[in-house]
């Protein structure tokens, strides 16, 4: 009988190079995880649950090794993003080594997309695909009852004769009231000391909110996994929650981490309303779940009011006829305005890819153009189009088997490189005809970039201007030690961005429209 069960979110460790463990500040707490373990405590009192975010771990590896040895689960599951799918790889196989009886399950956005590959490869004994609170809770009762595991849950894929059997697609969970509010006795919340995001939010002195879950849009880069469809739990119930860490822990920084929040309006509006009332002097952050052309201007006072620092809101192009190709079919005069905006508010983040199929160098340059002009910005990401399994995307370029392959090494490598980087892109291995650019391309589009919007004199003095609202000077240093991924970053390195400059031992201003550094290509 299954009675202690090891959940584990894989992600970087701290034992990684400097520039892995600056991305320990994009980390959430396993929030998905413990709507598992809940979910299960909720049914099954006498089970026992540890979770263990390698985030978390100067030694991942020893920590696992140590869990298996004193706490010996009967089950462990792993989670994780396509990004970490070689450490998924090396944990799992740990635990083969470790605890061959164990049974090991997989599920999130990895293994949801990868999920016959890593059956068929004998990763795991089982992957889960989509939401997991009710399949697990299905898999523990089976598991209560029988020493094998079941071959016909919904949800899940498994291995039968030799090859990935894909059971019946579990509906979604509709009503999501139905789930109970995550425990964080769960989690030790001390050992995220040390770990905090971009608004300075401490991990150990923060709580991650879900108010919804699904979004109503359908860009064909995005997982196939999120359903499309916003479901949201009530305004009450979430207060509930708010007050629950509010009162008991004392918490006083939220981040909220819905696909999509803003849609509908109407409710998030008289979420943002109720947390006025109740929660004054809070600190919220919204680091992926705002749509830039739904909001307005009544929503953005209420989000300033609500005690609101940071928020983060996804461009991709823009370019309409890509806006169109890829279905976000953003509005993009509105969202412009909107950004614009907001980034006068708050410390804004916004996202924009380049190499989208048949999306030409021109078309990459545009989007470059249309972020140069919001000069308010805090932090300008240009990613690369990465094509992940399981997403209309992949579907449409329609790889060989051999460009799958490839496909498949390029999820795995490190997001986080410099400007002159090899980009690692996926059009060096298609036809010019569906992706017109290749890699050289990439990394002449990433050096405007960097000339044109992160070192724009006038978006830096703009936006430290916002983050004076929020942090103190060392904590802009800090900021920007991380923005810019260079653990050298100074005052000195600061000052130069601001154009200040020092005459006979007086800081002045010299406002000058060229960048600081020109990088060579």
């Amino acid at each position: 009988m299954t009675k202690n069960i090891l959940l584990i979110d894989v992600e970087y460790d701290r034992s990684k190079n400097s520039r892995s463990q600056l991305q320990t500040r994009w980390s959430h707490h396993p929030i998905g995880l413990m709507y598992i373990a809940t979910a299960v405590e909720k049914v099954f009192k006498d089970i026992k649950f540890e979770i263990l975010h390698t985030v978390t771990c100067s030694n991942a590896k020893e920590s696992i090794k140590s869990l298996l040895a004193d706490f010996k689960p009967d089950l462990v599951g792993l989670r994780s993003l396509n990004i970490f799918q070689d450490q998924f790889h090396e944990i799992a196989e740990l635990i083969r080594n470790e605890a061959p009886d164990t049974f090991i399950i997989g599920g999130g956005p990895y293994p949801s997309s990868s999920y016959k590959r890593i059956v068929e490869d004998r990763v795991v004994d089982l992957a889960v695909i989509g939401e997991g609170e009710r399949t697990f809770v299905d898999l523990v009762s089976w598991l209560r009852n029988h020493d094998d595991l079941p071959e016909d849950i919904s949800g899940t894929a498994v291995l039968k004769n030799e090859q990935c059997k894909v059971n019946e697609t579990r509906p979604i969970i509709e009503n999501l009231d139905e789930l109970p509010i995550p425990n964080y006795d769960l989690i030790n919340i001390n050992d995220y000391e040390g770990i905090s995001n971009l608004a300075f939010q401490e991990a150990d002195k923060s709580a991650f909110i879900e108010t919804s879950r699904g979004c109503t849009y359908k860009c064909y880069y995005c997982h196939a996994a999120l359903s499309k469809t916003v479901r949201r739990r009530s305004p009450y119930l979430v207060l509930e929650e708010l007050a629950l860490h509010y009162n008991k822990r004392g918490i006083r920084d939220f981040v909220f981490v819905d696909d999509i929040f803003n849609v509908p309006k109407a409710t998030a509006k008289e979420i943002l309303r109720m947390i006025i009332k109740r929660f004054p002097g809070i600190r919220l952050n919204f680091s992926n779940g705002l749509r830039a052309d739904e909001l307005d201007d009544e929503i953005l006072e209420l989000l300033e009011e609500a005690g609101t620092v940071h928020m983060a809101l996804a461009v991709e192009t823009a370019v309409p006829r890509l806006q169109k190709l890829i279905v976000k079919n953003l509005r993009m005069e509105k969202a412009k305005k909107m950004i614009d905006k907001a980034s006068r508010r708050f410390i804004v983040c916004t996202f924009f890819m380049v190499g989208f199929p048949t999306e030409t160098i021109e078309e990459a340059k545009e989007t470059v153009n249309f972020a140069r002009d919001l000069t308010y910005l805090s932090q300008p990401v240009l990613n690369i189009v990465r094509i992940y399994p399981g997403t209309p995307l992949f579907d449409a370029l329609d790889p060989t088997p051999e460009q799958a392959r490839l496909i498949d090494e390029q999820a795995s490598a490190n997001p986080t490189v410099k400007a002159t980087d090899n980009p690692n892109f996926y059009g060096d291995f298609f036809s010019r005809e569906k992706v017109p650019m290749v890699g050289k391309d990439i990394t002449a589009i990433r050096l405007q970039w960097m000339r044109h919007v992160l070192l724009n004199k006038e978006r830096i003095r703009n936006s430290y201007n916002v983050q004076r609202k929020f942090f103190n000077e060392e904590q802009i240093i800090h900021f920007n030690k991380n923005f810019f991924d260079n653990p050298e970053f100074k005052k000195q390195e600061l000052d130069k961005l601001l154009g200040k400059k020092r005459k006979n031992g007086i800081e002045s201003n010299e406002h000058s429209s060229r960048p600081v550094m020109e990088l060579q290509p």
